[in-house]
């Protein structure tokens, strides 16, 4: 067995030769990146901190223990997983507690393992610092003991669970690959004892991965990891059978019909229910929707028969359903439809539901408290929210006494304050603290998330809604419905009372977009945009002795029956200067000039996203080795060095030449040996009258302490030549 085999079994420190330094790089490289989706998880729900420290004395603990065995150090890592996974187990909802049982684990597991969030866990920030310290602990301590292939692949196993729940984005993914192959190729460089060159040569070819990993790719339309992706929506609907749904950037909607209605009365059709914010989308965590405490609806009874025209993935209703016919599905406690089986064109179902309390007196009145199992699911706010989003919403709800009026007061001022429109910006961080602080424009998802965040922010549990408003009415008692007419709107908790909708989108700009893009659908000959006589035109109820003063699609027939979001803009007035009700005075431009991290005009560029960031820095690191490692950068150097010569001192400039004029002689001729002197080094490489004038000119100016402004130009002028007949001569060159 070699000595070096032998002596890399025992715990040494770390050394700084560059083939350790880049191992060890390369392991922290993938230790970090499925940190950073542990860290994207907590930063979600809030304990961040908590897993920082976590992960700190996991470092700390391998440090100290690095002379501990291999089977002792693994036995300690399975003991740090269990115990965590106990302290969440402990954590959870007791309901989830109780239900659990190894068939319930095993099913988990593979959910897990295909492609199944994190985030959609309960307790997920738990789960992510519970299972943080065992994988780190053991990276840390194979790499305190110069085993970095093992370090690098229990780090690579990590990411690769967080590849398979689809945790882990593309860029975070390439990161991880790249430097675990890294750590490998390192190591063994460091086995044979490699040379700089060589270590030159791995980081060349690191990046030589990057760029092809950059331009070459097998997915048509995939994206470059060197550039971050763009929040851009280009989904014809926002409403699917997805867990996560992203907001922000351009919204292009599928103006073809996907059902038709049946209805004693317009309503809004809920789709999905997501609770927990990440910043640029919403994740529906598991069981939401069977939090036990909720009141149960008091609204009107409504019947719809629902006949699909386009496949569908959930199953469109008015809130709340109680029952459920023709359909396979579940109906949860808080009145959420579940597990619904997947609709074609023909299908068709009935549901009775309860519309929420719609009595604002009475909603306006209530301060009762709200249930823990709300609390705890519907206040998480991402620890991206800015402070002043938070001040902001203080400010306009100050004068708000109830949730009600809280919720009353920020739709007030986000219809006031924000413009619609589907062409939005995209944002790279925080789309609720872009929106609300330096963004003009948005559509609905921008609207309802902004509200969502600032209720919660104000410790009023309110969600996000995805669904579908009520479409075109063509008689009294159906209507169409088509993608683009799907729409995100709010539900605000009231105390004792329940589940509350809004909808702080402008209703008139919103329903003018909707009706542009089916126009222009039509117009273009594109096939399915009508059903049941839609073509004809919207339906309109009889004249009463009392006429309707607004046509807007948005509101409801029967001014008592709120059994859709109200329509705020009718409600409050169309001008900047908003009319709130009694308690819910906003002014209209309150948050301007907001400060802290605000940014004022938005000015402030925003950086890359860390993965990016680490992309381009293996990009930049590989291409100045392999730079290195062809000379290139040596030969640049010497070029700039030769031709510039400062100015200052007469002697100083004149020293300064002829160090330019001994080094074209040294690759001319041979080099100075070690004593020898200037006068006994050119009288023996006779190099000509123009370098042994440059010698006497240093000789004289060193050594007799005369040196002229016209001797330093005159030595500078000697050295640029040799300098360019050097230049000239690429053969004489080493």
């Amino acid at each position: 067995m070699s000595t070096a085999r032998v002596g890399r079994r025992l715990p040494r420190a770390l050394t700084d030769s560059p083939q350790d330094t880049a191992a060890v790089a390369c392991v922290a490289v993938v230790v970090a990146t499925y940190l950073s989706v542990l860290y994207d998880v907590t930063a979600v729900v809030g304990t961040s901190t908590t897993l920082v420290a976590v992960v700190a004395g996991a470092l700390a603990l391998a440090g100290v223990l690095r002379a501990l065995p291999g089977k002792y150090a693994f036995a300690l890592a399975v003991a740090l997983l269990v115990a965590g996974l106990a302290a969440y187990l402990l954590s959870v909802p007791r309901a989830y507690y109780a239900a659990l049982s190894p068939g319930r684990v095993l099913k988990d597991t593979v959910a897990l393992l295909t492609g199944y969030s994190v985030l959609r866990m309960p307790a997920a920030g738990t789960w992510a610092v519970a299972v943080a310290p065992a994988p780190t602990f053991l990276a840390a301590y194979f790499t305190a003991r110069r085993e970095y292939a093992r370090a690098a692949g229990l780090a690579a196993a990590a990411l690769g669970f967080f590849v398979l729940t689809g945790d882990a984005s593309t860029t975070v993914t390439l990161v991880g690959v790249l430097a675990a192959a890294g750590a490998v190729a390192f190591e063994t460089l460091a086995l044979h004892d490699a040379s700089t060159r060589q270590v030159q040569v791995v980081a060349a070819v690191l990046a030589v991965m990057v760029v092809a990993s950059a331009t070459v790719t097998a997915v048509p339309g995939g994206r470059s990891p060197l550039v971050p992706a763009e929040a851009t929506t280009t989904a014809g609907s926002l409403v699917n059978a997805d867990s996560y749904v992203g907001v922000g950037g351009e919204l292009r909607l599928d103006p073809q019909v996907h059902f038709v209605a049946e209805s004693d009365q317009p309503t809004y059709y809920r789709g999905a229910v997501y609770d927990r914010f990440t910043g640029n989308g919403w994740t529906q965590t598991a069981d939401v929707g069977t939090e036990r405490g909720t009141p149960p609806p008091t609204g009107d009874r409504i019947t719809q028969r629902i006949t699909v025209e386009r496949r569908l993935d959930i199953a469109p209703a008015a809130a709340v359903p109680q029952t459920i016919r023709g359909l396979d599905a579940e109906l949860t406690e808080g009145g959420l439809l579940q597990g619904t089986s997947t609709l074609y064109p023909g299908d068709s179902y009935e549901v009775v539901s309860r519309a929420p309390p719609d009595d604002t007196d009475v909603l306006a009145r209530e301060t009762g408290v709200v249930p823990e199992t709300i609390r705890d699911r519907y206040l998480q706010v991402p620890e991206s929210t800015s402070g002043d989003v938070v001040d902001l919403a203080d400010r306009i709800t100050a004068d708000a006494e109830t949730p009600y009026r809280q919720a009353e007061a920020i739709e007030a001022w986000l219809e006031a304050n924000k413009e619609y429109s589907l062409d939005a910006p995209n944002t790279q961080g925080d789309l609720v603290n872009e929106f609300v602080l330096r963004g003009e424009v948005g559509y609905c998802t921008y609207y309802a998330s902004a509200m969502t965040v600032m209720l919660r922010s104000q410790d009023v549990p309110a969600r996000f809604v995805v669904g579908f408003t009520e479409g075109q009415r063509v008689s009294e008692d159906e209507y169409v419905v088509r993608g683009v007419d799907s729409h995100a709107w709010v539900e605000v908790y009231v105390p004792d009372r329940g589940w509350v909708t809004f909808d702080p989108t402008p209703a008139s700009e919103r329903t003018s977009a909707e009706e542009s893009r089916v126009e222009q659908a039509r117009s273009e000959g594109v096939s399915g945009v009508d059903a049941a006589g839609s073509e004809n035109g919207t339906w309109t109820p009889p004249q009463t002795t009392t006429p309707q003063t607004s046509t807007d699609s948005a509101d409801t027939e029967d001014g008592n029956n709120q059994t859709a979001p109200r329509d705020r803009e009718s409600y409050f007035g169309t001008s900047q200067g908003v009319e709130s009700p009694e308690n819910a005075t906003v002014p209209a431009n309150l948050g301007d000039g907001a400060g802290g991290d605000a940014g004022g005009d938005g000015s402030t560029p925003d950086l890359p996203p860390l993965t990016t960031l680490a992309v381009w820095g293996v990009l930049v690191v590989g291409a100045a080795a392999a730079l290195r490692y062809t000379g290139i950068t040596d030969r640049a150097y010497r070029a700039l060095w030769l031709r510039w010569l400062p100015d200052g001192d007469p002697a100083a400039e004149v020293e300064a030449a002829f160090e330019r004029v001994e080094y074209v002689l040294g690759q001319r001729y041979r080099e100075r040996r070690s004593g020898e002197t200037v006068r006994e080094y050119v009288a023996d490489v006779a190099p000509g009258d123009a370098a042994e004038r440059a010698a006497v000119l240093r000789e004289r100016a060193r050594y007799a302490g005369s040196a002229s402004d016209e001797d330093a130009a005159e030595a500078k002028r000697l050295a640029r030549s040799l300098a360019g007949e050097y230049s000239r001569l690429p053969s004489l060159r080493r």
